[in-house]
Parts: C-alpha cells; sequence; structure tokens
C-alpha cells in the first residue's frame, strides 16, 4: 500500500471468508449485500429510504391539510357561534412549525440519498428518534388514562383543552374510542421504530461506501463493487 497501485478483488458471496481476510477492513464493500437491503430484502436499502421519504411526506402532507381545515372550521365557528375558545387556534402555530422542521428534515432525506451524503440523514434521524419519544410518551398516557379516567392525562394527549371542566378530575371514554386511540399509538410507534433502522442502515451504507470510495481514489483501485445508485 505505501505507493503502490492495488486492485480490489470483487467481493460478491459474503460466506466467502478466505476471501474477505485477504483485503483490508476498509475495502470490503459489496453493495448487493444482504446487509443494504430493506423492507424484507425487497429493495435495497437507498430505495427503501426513497420509499420511506415519500411515505412521510405524504403523512406531512395529510397532516398540513388537517391542520388547516380544523382551524378554518373553528376560525368560523368561533364568529358563527360567538365563543372564544382557543382549544384548536392554539396549537395551530405549533403545528405548523413541526410540520415545516419534518418537512426539512425528509427534504434533507432526500438529497442525502440522490447525493450519496450520509451527513444530511442526521437531522431526519433526529427528527424520528424525537417522534418516536413523543409517540411512547403519548401512548403511556393514553393506556394510563383509559385505564383510570384521569383527566390530565388525556389534557397531556391534547384529548380536551386544559380551560375544560377545571374542577373534574376523571373522565370516562367509551371501549370502541378507547380501542381506536391505543391502536393509532401502536401502529405509529412500530411504523417510526422501523423508519428509524432503516434510515440508520442507510446511514452506515453511505458512510461506508464514502470510505471505500476514498479507499480507491487514493490507491487508483477500480470501484469494481460499486453500482450506479
Amino acid at each position: 500500500m505505501n505507493g503502490r497501485v492495488m486492485r480490489c478483488v470483487l467481493t460478491r458471496d459474503p460466506d466467502n471468508i478466505c476471501a474477505n481476510t485477504l483485503l483490508p477492513k476498509s475495502i470490503q464493500f459489496d453493495e448487493s449485500s444482504r446487509n443494504y437491503r430493506c423492507l424484507c430484502n425487497c429493495f435495497h436499502i437507498k430505495t427503501g429510504t426513497l420509499v420511506i421519504a415519500s411515505t412521510e411526506l405524504l403523512m406531512l402532507l395529510i397532516f398540513l391539510l388537517n391542520s388547516i381545515l380544523m382551524f378554518y372550521m373553528e376560525f368560523f365557528w368561533r364568529i358563527i357561534a360567538g365563543t372564544h375558545d382557543s382549544y384548536v387556534i392554539e396549537p395551530f402555530p405549533i403545528s405548523i412549525i413541526g410540520i415545516g422542521l419534518s418537512s426539512l428534515a425528509v427534504v434533507l432525506l432526500f438529497i442525502g440519498v440522490i447525493r450519496n451524503t450520509a451527513a444530511l440523514l442526521i437531522p431526519h434521524l433526529i427528527a424520528q428518534v424525537i417522534a418516536i419519544t413523543l409517540l411512547a410518551f403519548a401512548l403511556t398516557c393514553s393506556i394510563i388514562a383509559f385505564s383510570t379516567d384521569t383527566i390530565i392525562f388525556y389534557r397531556l394527549m391534547n384529548g380536551i383543552s386544559f380551560k375544560q371542566h377545571p374542577s373534574t378530575t376523571t373522565l370516562s371514554m367509551d371501549v370502541q374510542t378507547t380501542i381506536r386511540f391505543i391502536s393509532v399509538f401502536i401502529f405509529y410507534l412500530i411504523c417510526f421504530c422501523w423508519y428509524v433502522v432503516i434510515t440508520y442502515n442507510c446511514y452506515r451504507y453511505l458512510k461506508e461506501r464514502c470510505q471505500y470510495m476514498n479507499y480507491c481514489l487514493a490507491f487508483s483501485t477500480p470501484m469494481k463493487t460499486l453500482t450506479t445508485r
């Protein structure tokens, strides 16, 4: 490696231990490896990450339209009924800020995957971890609320306003609503945990790909195991 030109062996069989041991760890890279596949081995990790990013953009668009619709309905209801309840009005700016930041993280994810830049995936990973933490907190609050009928946990889930029923300490909901709430939280939590694993694996793939390319450029080694991804 001291100034000599080396040729990289094409590593296509991960079970070929003998061939791998002849190579330095930094150049043992194979894009066809099972480690770089996701969604039940149906997609390459980059393709799977782009699918996740597209799904998240669709979800954010739905959340945005729902927030605007709720704000529109509440605004005109306040005018017609002459009420001053801010149950929907006050959380609206917070929702818009959250959707905006999440959209920025997803856009950076798109750019990072397309340009093979691992650092641009970090904001999305941070956003996913925050979302998982909040979902776990919401799921815990929902289970406690439905099992104890304590009104404070409904307020923490934004189920009812903090200004409603100030002297009430308990609130009971029907079984169907309870099952619907918990099922939605569990579904979202599982999806986000799966998403963060795929995104992290894509981040690891891009880092290893970058290391391999740097090695090939430094020692004039043909990039035989790289595809046009």
